[in-house]
């Protein structure tokens, strides 16, 4: 019997927990050098009327034999279509950190190609995609200052920081990602049509309150700015409580 959070392989592309009857698909994006697996245990304490379905991004995980994406334009135009058959149902999407801004840039892609927006979009530890970043991790730093500098964040385990080996081979894709996202810039665009709830981690000190609540800015919908326990990266671990709030913000439409 398969886990209630596991993750079945769909496609190259999308990893689900998947659900026999659910009501609503939440699509996760992860977070600069994180893969679908960051999702496991969001899936887990999720109820099963809410299937997760995660984009699994080329150069991490299982992809990890594959170069890493380098033009954030044609990412986007990629990751749409690979979504597009999980949209038939009603979704929203969870994008952590800057993957809340691929998120963002995938629910306009999806809307121009097929025509749907999101039932709800949840942005987690990232500013609003109209200000510029201020983070310390799009600056290009040496080796050691940026390994160290996720490590104290809580986006690489102190295991892996103290192995040489699997440091070596996460610092490429790490500074892939970030060159990535060096090269975003804002497109303005119409308010979404959809609900967006913003979350910060109360320990976050990164994405700063004002700068997380200004997705405001993008939806003509509800909006609701919510602080939870954790700091940069809860995701890697949510705490219960959070994942009832998001379960709790999806039922709201």
């Amino acid at each position: 019997m398969r886990a209630h959070g596991a993750f079945e392989t769909d496609s190259l592309w999308v990893r689900r927990a998947a659900r026999s009857r659910p009501a609503l698909r939440l699509i996760c994006l992860p977070y600069g050098g994180g893969g679908a697996s960051v999702y496991h245990s969001l899936a887990g304490l999720l109820p099963d009327t809410i299937e997760v379905v995660a984009l699994q991004l080329p150069g991490r995980e299982d992809r990890s034999g594959e170069p890493p994406p380098v033009n954030l334009r044609r990412l986007v135009h990629t990751g749409s279509i690979a979504l597009g058959p999980y949209c038939a149902l009603p979704y929203a999407f969870y994008g952590h950190c800057a993957g809340a801004l691929l998120a963002f840039e995938l629910a306009h892609e999806i809307n121009a190609r097929f025509g749907t927006w999101p039932r709800h979009f949840i942005a987690a530890a990232q500013h609003a995609p109209h200000l510029p970043s201020t983070s310390v991790l799009l600056r290009p730093l040496p080796d050691d200052e940026l390994l160290d500098t996720v490590r104290r964040r809580g986006g690489l385990p102190e295991a892996v920081a103290r192995n040489a080996e699997l440091t070596e081979f996460l610092l490429p894709l790490l500074r892939s990602d970030f060159q990535l996202w060096r090269q975003y810039g804002h497109q303005p665009r119409k308010p979404m049509l959809c609900p967006i709830t913003a979350l910060r981690g109360v320990d976050d000190d990164i994405a700063d309150a004002p700068a997380v609540r200004a997705w405001q800015e993008h939806t003509s919908a509800d909006f609701a700015f919510l602080e939870v326990e954790g700091g940069h990266y809860f995701a890697n671990d949510m705490p219960a409580d959070t994942a009832r709030l998001i379960a709790d913000r999806l039922a709201r439409g």
